[in-house]
């Protein structure tokens, strides 16, 4: 594709998602309506979208089996040939990038809800996963991860939908890097960091090298190595010194605390696993927890809490634990 024909793309993209979010202004209606008249090739790619996501109501609906925690996530996707091509996955990675940064009504929260719908790589609850991104950088997934890239010859450009993510960046100076994740933006040329995306907040660790981070307000900052900046829809917060042995310790297959309250800790181990951890009792929440846990032995972390802290656990089932204190 050319030049113009990616710019059509990219704006009936943009039309595609503002129209199915909720509301839509009449002032909304009167500038996608004018915007269809300006050009035949503007309605001509709009319709072409509407076709192409039409396919997706071909997506076998039964319930798909649980992998393994190693196993490629068996994500379902639409039969229908047109889907397949080199050029309808472009549309549809532009199409997941849209609606990452789109209002959360309509097809913007559909997505949001259903990340790896999309996404070009994802994990599932307990699986880690890496990749390596068309231009040589590693992508490496941690639990309950998704993401996509888009590659050509002067950009560079990841969004992170949900999860967290260490990026080591392949040096490139004519083709920035650019990572997406909720209201934040990162821009380098050759580093290694961390994103993690929460829904209500994105966190960033540099371990090497510099990396840029914009907020929504247009606030920006410049990190260096072990320094971390949360990224909310208020903007950014204050750039923090971390410790970033312990922050990714999650690369190794342990998870690291250091005087980190329960309730915190437990949010962080419920990410390795499919259900909940429920804590029951407000009196526990705010206990220290100092240790170093093997990911892949989750239950043996709750039996160090239990055993360590005045806290008993209690298996409702493979799904659901509660975690109650102590009786005297």
């Amino acid at each position: 594709m050319n030049g113009k024909e990616d710019s059509v793309e990219d704006a009936a993209v943009g039309w595609f998602v503002r129209m199915r979010d909720e509301p839509v202004s009449e002032s909304d209606r009167a500038a996608f309506a004018t915007w269809l008249a300006a050009d035949p090739a503007h309605a001509a790619a709009f319709h072409d979208l509407e076709r192409l996501w039409s396919g997706l109501d071909q997506v076998d609906r039964r319930p798909q089996p649980v992998p393994e925690a190693s196993a490629p996530i068996p994500f379902p996707r639409p039969d229908a040939d047109a889907l397949h091509s080199p050029a309808r996955r472009v549309v549809l990675r532009r199409m997941a990038v849209a609606a990452s940064i789109a209002a959360v009504g309509g097809l913007g929260a559909y997505v949001a809800t259903s990340p790896s719908l999309l996404a070009d790589y994802a994990t599932a609850a307990g699986e880690q996963r890496a990749v390596t991104l068309p231009d040589g950088s590693r992508l490496f997934l941690n639990t309950a991860s998704a993401a996509s890239a888009m590659f050509d010859p002067v950009r560079r450009h990841v969004v992170l939908h949900a999860g967290e993510a260490y990026f080591e960046v392949a040096k490139d100076a004519a083709r920035p890097f650019t990572v997406v994740a909720g209201p934040g933006r990162l821009t380098v040329l050759g580093t290694a960091f961390s994103v993690r995306h929460e829904p209500d907040e994105v966190e960033v660790l540099v371990a090497e090298s510099r990396v840029r981070v914009a907020g929504p307000d247009g606030g920006s900052a410049e990190l260096g190595p072990g320094f971390g900046v949360r990224v909310t829809t208020s903007g950014l917060g204050p750039v923090e010194s971390r410790d970033i042995q312990n922050a990714l310790a999650w690369r190794r297959g342990r998870l690291v605390f250091d005087d980190v309250p329960l309730a915190e800790v437990l949010a962080d181990l419920e990410r390795y696993r499919r259900g909940r951890i429920v804590v029951m009792d407000e009196a526990v929440r705010h206990l220290p927890v100092t240790g170093a846990f093997t990911i892949a032995n989750q239950d043996g972390v709750l039996d160090s809490i239990e055993q360590t802290l005045p806290v008993r656990v209690v298996r409702v089932t493979d799904l659901l634990v509660l975690v109650f204190a102590r009786d005297a």
